[in-house]
């Protein structure tokens, strides 16, 4: 049986806490991007987990086109401060990092959808309407998308 995306991420925040020391200020190894992939998904998303200066910092990468050129953008969608870290007990921490960790996996979640007839999960901007990727408004309703 799969396990759930939670108990995934506790068991990821785990290894990280061991490997990486990503609770502690002072033993983190800064800017070093974690990937966390979001399985089941068709394109695969991963949510990062870096340590910066200034805290911890959640996040994911978006491609734009520059003409014909990708170009890769980091996008944040959430930030715990050291000073907010520090200030939990020191077994809380783990339980903190992994509930941050699923407010950003839910927030990138939500910009996927299940098409109808495929079943796939699919990033909306593949989607013709809210319940029909593109491909399967071509394939089912003769609709063509422009992609």
């Amino acid at each position: 049986m799969a396990k759930s995306m939670k108990s995934r991420a506790a068991t990821w925040i785990r290894q990280r806490v061991e490997d990486s020391y990503i609770q502690s200020e002072q033993d983190s190894l800064k800017k070093h991007y974690l990937r966390f992939k979001l399985v089941g998904f068709c394109d695969e998303p991963e949510i990062h987990l870096v340590a910066k200066d200034d805290g911890l910092e959640w996040g994911y990468t978006v491609f734009f086109l520059d003409g014909s050129v990708p170009v890769p953008k980091k996008v944040q969608l959430h930030a715990l401060s050291w000073t907010e870290l520090n200030a939990i007990p020191e077994e809380e921490k783990v339980d903190k990092i992994h509930e941050e960790m699923m407010k950003a996996i839910n927030l990138k979640k939500k910009e996927y959808r299940k098409c109808q007839y495929c079943e796939n999960k699919m990033h909306q901007d593949e989607f013709y309407d809210k319940k029909t990727c593109k491909k399967c408004a071509k394939k089912h309703h003769g609709i063509y998308s422009g992609n």
